[in-house]
């Protein structure tokens, strides 16, 4: 359940909205289905491994008995398992240890149960029609083996079950078995696949629910506790990726600050409920802004925001900090401490900085903190524009100016 249902920064998550959506086709919306095949694949890996070992056990116990206790008929059926069943299965095996074949788990996975379970289809026929009816039980564990143990996809899984169910009865009837066995064979296969597949629907639906709650928590860390934006320790982190990515593909970033003016004073006169309403609307106003991809925005600290826009057009990165600074006015929140407005309003500082060339991240962000100092020691509800690359930042007092003036 979403942990912020009233908040709309929090509807924003993908993974939020797609569990209180559903998912009874399993399967998500958007990049979410591939993130979470991704995930799902390497979970199964692991647990093919294990499988795939606990099959190779299998196949050389149920052979090394059938030599010591079976007859010269099982001979021709010992013989396919350690010539066809056996290399099969050890190739698997290396497709599931080996680092540079493991992306290909499921597709090896699935050609590995195809042939055995082909192979257990022709033998269990052929042992049927010589009186040995029992083998036709191994195949129900064939059948089951992909639903509950490789981590298959239901959609998989169900398939290969259906199948095995449909080339075991096209067999019987070729090869000319027994009616009443075929048929009763061919029930008990078609009750494996549907139990089989009923319970690899319910994992897997039980999985998809984990990634999408796990996925949540992880968002809720990154996350400030009352604005539902990014916090300060995501923002000091993604911003230099994205400054390095900057730098390689040579575009600029520019970076906003924005501070709500008067906010010390609003708290005095309204109270800090009324400030943290204040908070999470200014907050929601900024977050429909940066709805580019890598565009992000988070909570500086106290009342400041930032916005950083990635490789942005000069006339977008100039005219979007004034739509953010209309559009808090517009809210129309009542501030009647304000020497600036009836209302709540915001002063927007903006650096446009291209990494490389001696510009360092640093340098770009004390830029834009600088230019919000100016918007506010100029009156404030008003945008300072500085590019990082004409203008000399200069490391003075600037800073200890401010914080004197910072909640006022």
């Amino acid at each position: 359940m979403d942990p912020k249902p009233n908040n709309p920064t929090y509807q924003q998550s993908a993974s939020a909205a797609q569990l209180k959506a559903g998912f009874a086709a399993l399967r998500f919306e958007g990049p979410l289905e591939k993130d979470f095949r991704e995930s799902y694949s390497q979970e199964s890996l692991i647990r093919g491994r294990l499988s795939g070992m606990i099959a190779l056990i299998l196949l050389l116990g149920v052979t090394c008995l059938s030599f010591l206790l079976g007859g010269d008929e099982d001979l021709s059926i010992n013989r396919t398992r350690l010539a066809v069943l056996l290399p099969i299965l050890l190739g698997a095996l290396i497709v599931f240890y080996h680092p540079a074949l493991q992306r290909f788990y499921m597709p090896t996975a699935t050609l590995a149960v195809s042939v055995f379970g082909l192979v257990s289809c022709y033998n269990g026929i052929q042992a049927a029609m010589d009186g040995k009816s029992y083998l036709v039980a191994g195949l129900v564990l064939i059948i089951i083996y992909p639903c509950l143990f490789l981590g298959m996809f239901f959609n998989r899984a169900a398939s290969l079950a259906v199948m095995l169910v449909v080339a075991f009865l096209g067999m019987g009837l070729f090869m000319g078995l027994d009616v009443n066995t075929l048929f009763y064979g061919t029930a008990i296969l078609a009750a494996a696949a549907i139990i089989g597949a009923h319970a690899c629907y319910n994992l897997e639906h039980a999985h998809r629910v984990n990634f999408l709650e796990t996925r949540m928590l992880n968002e809720l860390a990154e996350r400030d506790g009352l604005t539902g934006l990014y916090n300060r320790r995501i923002f000091d982190d993604y911003i230099q990726r994205l400054w390095r990515q900057a730098s390689r593909e040579e575009v600029p970033l520019a970076i906003i600050f924005v501070d709500i003016d008067f906010f010390k004073l609003y708290n005095d006169l309204y109270g800090h409920q009324a400030g943290d309403d204040c908070l999470k609307r200014v907050a929601e106003a900024m977050l429909r802004t940066a709805k580019r991809p890598f565009d992000f925005c988070a909570r500086y600290g106290g009342e400041e925001f930032v916005i950083v826009l990635y490789g942005p057009p000069r006339d977008y990165a100039e005219s979007l900090p004034e739509k953010i600074r209309r559009d808090v006015a517009a809210l129309e929140i009542a501030h009647t401490g304000s020497e600036v407005a009836n209302n709540v309003t915001v002063s927007v500082g903006v650096a446009i900085a291209l990494p490389g060339g001696g510009r360092s991240l640093a340098g770009a962000i004390q830029m834009a903190d600088e230019a919000l100092y100016e918007a506010k020691a100029k009156g404030r509800n008003r945008i300072v524009f500085k590019d990082a690359d004409l203008v000399e930042v200069q490391t003075g007092n600037f800073r200890i100016s401010r914080n004197s003036q910072r909640y006022s």
